[in-house]
């Protein structure tokens, strides 16, 4: 790694960034309203154009974006894992402080900013980390396999039926949301948290042990020797990369000609975790080319305050769609939601760019290293700031 890169893979942070990226367009598809609709009424409110990006969205990048994001979470885990070393009861109880706040901010933002929170599920996935960081590189990578193809099992087995989204069909939602309250709209954030498992338990099953498996995949490659080697691996995971995403790509398609999938065709499932590796690799791959410096010293400083990107948009997408706000809720197109996604994550790295010239962590990033350390945490350091 070079030096000016402050002992940093910004291009591993310029992965985080894109992946965090594709979520904010998604959650902005809910935020729209959009997803609040049926299909049949959603077929008959947008045009052609619209229809035809929601369905692309819909095949690509629902579910993948957050995979993805949620093997760059277990990456990010595995420094920390390097640099407390949780073999003592000081460093244990630590990372349990640090999950403790992260659900702590993962419940502010499902109650005030956005129902569909990640952040409470990957603190209950961090505790895992004590456990992962004693076993072998093989055993975590066959774990977090294993983890991956249980999802559609259990699926099979459960009585749950297919996963359905959760949102879909919920006009109580449009109004809530549309309440020029603000009240309203906390409250409806608090029925939709709690009422998540009532319609969407075959979603959130395979969810769990998806994302548990990524999450540990994730970890394994964060501490093997596979980072420093991105480079010369470069053609290798241009390869494997392409080989899931087309993979995951034909699953995906034969899963949605299957109109109630069950038993065996379960499987198809496996597209959303072979997407979102393929996706890793090959973004990896691009971003560690000869001529890509300019692309990831871009990215970079977003991924690096990945916390405080994903918590800001859920704030400015309430700002943008909801009742409170500029009212725009139901009455946008696919099209143009992700048109102002794609300025929010620009905003969001400019911001990042300009924060980073004079602090050295992310406004979010900082509170929760704070709380962690039960103590105030300088802002700033000597010099320039990362």
């Amino acid at each position: 790694m070079a030096n000016s890169e402050h002992q940093r893979n910004t291009r591993i942070d310029a992965v985080r960034a894109v992946a965090l990226g594709v979520v904010i367009i998604m959650n902005m598809m809910t935020l729209s309203g959009l997803a609040y609709l049926s299909p049949d009424v959603r077929a008959d409110m947008l045009g052609p154009l619209d229809i035809a990006a929601w369905n692309f969205l819909a095949v690509f990048f629902d579910g993948k974006a957050l995979a993805a994001f949620s093997f760059m979470f277990g990456l990010s885990f595995s420094i920390i894992l390097q640099r407390i070393r949780p073999e003592g009861e000081t460093s244990i109880l630590q990372l349990l402080r640090r999950f403790l706040v992260l659900a702590a901010l993962g419940a502010f933002n499902a109650v005030f900013l956005f129902w569909a929170d990640i952040l409470m599920t990957y603190a209950a996935l961090g505790l895992l980390l004590p456990f992962a960081a004693r076993l072998s590189q093989r055993v975590t990578v066959s774990l977090g396999t294993v983890l991956i193809l249980a999802g559609p099992v259990a699926l099979a087995l459960s009585n749950a039926g297919p996963p359905v989204p959760v949102p879909e069909g919920r006009y109580d939602s449009l109004e809530a949301f549309a309440s020029p309250n603000y009240v309203d709209a906390v409250s409806q954030n608090l029925s939709m948290v709690t009422g998540a498992t009532d319609a969407a338990t075959g979603m959130l099953l395979l969810r769990l042990f998806m994302l548990s498996g990524l999450f540990l995949l994730g970890l394994a490659v964060g501490r093997s020797s596979l980072p420093s080697q991105f480079f010369a691996l470069r053609g290798v995971m241009a390869r494997a990369g392409a080989l899931c995403l087309a993979v995951g790509l034909v699953a995906g398609l034969a899963l949605r000609w299957i109109e109630v999938p069950q038993g065996i065709w379960f499987g198809l499932y496996l597209e959303t975790p072979l997407m979102a590796l393929g996706y890793l690799m090959l973004l990896t791959a691009a971003l560690h080319g000869p001529t890509a410096g300019w692309v990831h010293r871009t990215l970079a400083p977003l991924g690096r305050m990945s916390l405080t990107g994903y918590l800001t948009s859920s704030a400015i997408g309430q700002a943008l769609f909801y009742g409170w706000g500029l009212q725009l809720i139901g009455q946008t197109g696919t099209l143009a939601v992700v048109a102002l996604a794609l300025g929010v994550v620009a905003v969001l790295v400019a911001f990042a760019h300009l924060w980073f010239r004079y602090f050295v962590y992310g406004p979010w990033e900082w509170l929760w290293r704070s709380l962690t350390q039960l103590r105030y945490q300088p802002m700033q350091a000597r010099g320039v700031a990362g």
